[in-house]
Parts: C-alpha cells; sequence; structure tokens
C-alpha cells in the first residue's frame, strides 16, 4: 500500500472515530496473543458493554495486542478496538472472532497487514448477532478489528 493511501486510511479512521465519540472517554487493555493452536480469548467490559476477541494462531511467539472501548460522554456510542499496535503481526492466525454485548453493531471494519482493509471474501460481518469472523478465503493474516456500536435510547 503507497503511504499517501496509508495516511489517508488513518485520517478516515481518525474522523469517524471523531465525529462518532465525540467528547469520548477511553478504557485499553493490553493483552497477549499467544499463538500454539489452543483457541483462546481475552475480553473487556465497561459500563454495561462488553467487547470480546477469540482467536486460535500459530507462529513463533506471543504478541502484544491492546483492546480499547471508547464511549461517547452519554455512555450511547460505543467503538471497540482490537489492534496489534507495534505494527503487523507475524502470527497466522487460523480463527478469529470478535463481538460485542449490551449495543448493536451498526458498522465493523476488519484490516490486515500495513492498515490494509481486508477482501470482503476474507470476512463475514454478522450485524444481527454483533460479531465478526474469519471468511472462507482468510488469508491468516489479522492487525486490527473496530466494532462501532449503540446502544437504544431508554424513553422515559
Amino acid at each position: 500500500m503507497k503511504p499517501v493511501n496509508v495516511v489517508c486510511a488513518f485520517f478516515s479512521t481518525l474522523c469517524i472515530l471523531s465525529v462518532y465519540c465525540a467528547d469520548d472517554l477511553t478504557d485499553v487493555d493490553n493483552f497477549e496473543v499467544r499463538p500454539g493452536g489452543e483457541k483462546l480469548e481475552h475480553k473487556k467490559e465497561w459500563d454495561g458493554f462488553t467487547c470480546k476477541f477469540t482467536y486460535q494462531c500459530q507462529g513463533g511467539t506471543k504478541e502484544n495486542w491492546v483492546m480499547s472501548i471508547n464511549r461517547n460522554s452519554e455512555k450511547r456510542k460505543f467503538v471497540c478496538t482490537i489492534e496489534r499496535p507495534d505494527g503487523m503481526s507475524y502470527l497466522f492466525f487460523q480463527h478469529f472472532e470478535a463481538s460485542i454485548e449490551g449495543a448493536d453493531a451498526v458498522e465493523i471494519e476488519v484490516y490486515g497487514p500495513h492498515g490494509k482493509d481486508l477482501k470482503s471474501e476474507e470476512y463475514t460481518v454478522d450485524l444481527m448477532n454483533r460479531k465478526v469472523t474469519e471468511g472462507s478465503k482468510f488469508s491468516s493474516q489479522l492487525d486490527k478489528i473496530v466494532i462501532y456500536a449503540l446502544k437504544p435510547q431508554e424513553e422515559l
């Protein structure tokens, strides 16, 4: 991917986040993605909103990843981000699933190496069940998942 495209993708995501969660608060969790072929999970809960990442991968050694939840001050709009902050992951993912609870998913983005969107056939989005999983043509490369969510407005 050309450097200009990477910069454009970064600023596009930044704009979406700033509009989506203006006056937002963030809660961050560092965790290790460990290879070995075993199905593992990491999840984080904040204000009744849960973000969960289940995966199975192979590779050399563990990697440091970050799970963050952004929410706006009204506690209605949430963004769950799961990513390898140190750049491209070298692990070979056999399976992944990212899901949320406590709000409705409205959009899900999945990225591979160099911040490039994965092809649509590499993953399956299920907004009804608030999750994304690997698709039939998944290339086993995963660097970042972003789930935008909205809690229904409570009526008085």
